[in-house]
C-alpha cells in the first residue's frame, strides 16, 4: 500500500488554521502585540523627528529662539542618534513578529524610552533649567506618555515597568530642577494614575484580543459570515434561518473501512486529520465551507450563508481540484457528488447544543449522487440542476438514473474528458 504523503494548500491563511489551537491563539496575541508596538514606534519616531528639527533650529538660532548666546551640540547629537534608532526600530518591527521582537517590546524598548527621556531631561536642564524652570511641565507630560504606553503591550508587567520608569524619570527631573516637594508629589501621583489607566487599557486590549482569538477558534467550526453574525448580532443568528440557492458537494473515500482495519487507530486518526484538512482547505480556497465531516466523508456548501452567483462554478472547480490531487494525499480513490438547489441555512438544536447547518432535499440528492459514483467509472458526478448552471463547461450527459428514495429520475453529468476509474 502506498504511503500517505501530506498535501497542504499553499494559502498561508489555510495553513495557519491547521495549527494546534493553543499555538494559533498565542499567535493571535503575539501579532496583536506586535501591531501595537509598531504603532508606538511610529509615534515615537514622529515625536523624535519633530524634536530633532526643533533642536537643530535652536542650535542654529539660539538667541532669537531661547534668548541664549549658544547651545551645546550635544542636544542635537543625542536627538539625531535617537531619531535614527527609532527609524531602525520601525524597520525591524515592520517584519513578521519574532520571539526577539516580542521580547524587546516587553522590556528592552520601554527601557530605551526611559533612557531617552533621561537624556532629554538632562539636556533640557543644562540648557534651560535656570532660565525656564516651567519646562518641568513638559517633562511631566512625557513621563505620563511613557507610563501609559505600557497599556499597549497587552501585559500588566509592561504597564508596571513603564509606570516605574516614568516615576523614576520624573523624580530625577524634580531633583534637578529643585521642584517643590508638594508639587512634585502631586505630579508623581498624576503619573502613577496615568500608569493605572495604562493597566486598564492593557486589560481592555487583552479582552479585544481574546475576542479575536475566539473568532479564530469559531472559524474552525463555522463559516466566517456566521462567526461575524455570532459576534455582532447573535440573536439574529439564532432566530433567522435563511433560504439560499446553493451547490452541495459530498465526498467519500472508497474502501475506507477495509483500509482502517489494517491500520493503527492513531495512524487512521492522523490520516483523517490530514485528509480532512486538505479537503477543507480546497473548499475554503474556492469560497465554500465545510458543513460537516462524516468519518471519511465530507459535506461542503457553496452559496450559503453568503449568496454566491457562481456557486456551481466554484463547487465544480473545488471538486476538480480534489479529483486531480487525491492521489497525493490518499492511497484510496474518492467519489464526489454535486447537486444544486434550495436549502435553509441556520442553527439546528436547542440551548444545550447548537449546530449551524443546511437542511433540504438538495443535500439528500447530493449524497445519493455521490453514492452512485461506486457504480460508475467516473469519480465525479453532478446533477442536471448543477450542469444547467455551468454553461460552456466541458460536461457530458450519462443519461437518466433513478435516485434511491425518490420517484423521479435525475440526469447525471460528468466531465467530458475520460474520468479516472474508481
Amino acid at each position: 500500500m502506498r504511503s500517505v504523503s501530506p498535501f497542504l494548500p499553499s494559502d498561508p491563511l489555510q495553513e495557519s488554521r491547521r495549527l494546534p489551537l493553543p499555538v494559533l491563539l498565542n499567535q493571535v496575541v503575539s501579532q496583536e502585540a506586535h501591531r501595537h508596538e509598531l504603532k508606538l514606534a511610529y509615534v515615537r519616531a514622529i515625536v523624535l523627528l519633530i524634536s530633532l528639527g526643533l533642536d537643530v533650529a535652536v542650535f542654529l538660532f539660539p538667541q532669537p529662539l531661547i534668548g541664549q548666546a549658544q547651545v551645546p551640540p550635544t542636544v542635537m547629537i543625542i536627538s539625531l542618534c535617537a531619531s535614527l534608532f527609532a527609524l531602525g526600530l520601525i524597520r525591524m518591527l515592520q517584519r513578521a513578529p519574532t520571539p526577539v521582537s516580542l521580547g524587546l517590546g516587553q522590556c528592552a524598548i520601554p527601557v530605551f524610552d526611559s533612557l531617552l527621556l533621561w537624556a532629554f531631561i538632562t539636556n533640557i536642564w543644562r540648557v534651560l533649567g535656570a532660565s525656564q524652570p516651567l519646562i518641568i511641565s513638559n517633562i511631566a507630560a512625557f513621563c505620563c506618555l511613557l507610563a501609559v504606553s505600557g497599556g499597549m503591550r497587552l501585559t500588566r508587567r509592561a504597564s508596571l515597568l513603564t509606570t516605574a520608569l516614568a516615576l523614576a524619570n520624573f523624580l530625577y527631573a524634580a531633583r534637578l530642577f529643585g521642584l517643590n516637594l508638594a508639587i512634585a508629589l502631586f505630579a508623581a501621583f498624576t503619573i502613577l494614575g496615568t500608569g493605572f489607566v495604562g493597566m486598564g487599557m492593557a486589560t481592555i486590549v487583552r479582552r479585544h484580543v481574546k475576542n479575536e482569538a475566539g473568532r479564530v477558534v469559531m472559524e474552525r467550526f463555522l463559516p466566517r459570515p456566521v462567526v461575524e453574525a455570532a459576534f455582532e448580532a447573535p440573536l439574529d443568528l439564532l432566530q433567522q434561518p435563511q433560504r439560499c440557492e446553493v451547490t452541495v458537494v459530498v465526498t467519500d473515500l472508497r474502501d475506507f473501512t477495509q483500509f482502517a482495519e489494517d491500520q493503527d487507530p492513531q495512524a487512521v486518526m492522523d490520516f483523517l486529520n490530514r485528509y480532512q484538512g486538505w479537503l477543507a482547505g480546497l473548499v475554503e480556497q474556492h469560497g465554500g465551507w465545510v458543513d460537516k465531516f462524516m468519518g471519511d466523508g465530507m459535506l461542503a456548501v457553496f452559496g450559503a450563508p453568503e449568496p454566491l452567483d457562481d456557486h456551481a462554478e466554484r463547487a465544480l472547480a473545488a471538486a476538480i481540484a480534489m479529483d486531480q490531487a487525491i492521489h497525493q494525499i490518499s492511497p484510496l480513490a474518492m467519489g464526489i457528488g454535486l447537486h444544486s438547489g434550495p436549502v435553509v441555512a441556520g442553527c439546528l438544536g436547542t440551548g444545550g447544543h447548537l449546530e449551524f447547518t443546511v437542511i433540504g432535499d438538495t443535500v439528500n440528492v447530493a449524497a445519493r449522487i455521490e453514492a452512485m459514483t461506486k457504480q460508475h467509472p467516473h469519480a465525479l458526478l453532478l446533477s442536471q440542476a448543477t450542469a444547467q448552471r455551468l454553461p460552456g463547461k466541458p460536461l457530458k450527459s450519462l443519461g437518466e438514473h433513478p435516485i434511491r428514495g425518490r420517484l423521479e429520475t435525475v440526469e447525471l453529468f460528468t466531465l467530458s474528458r475520460p474520468g479516472r476509474a474508481v
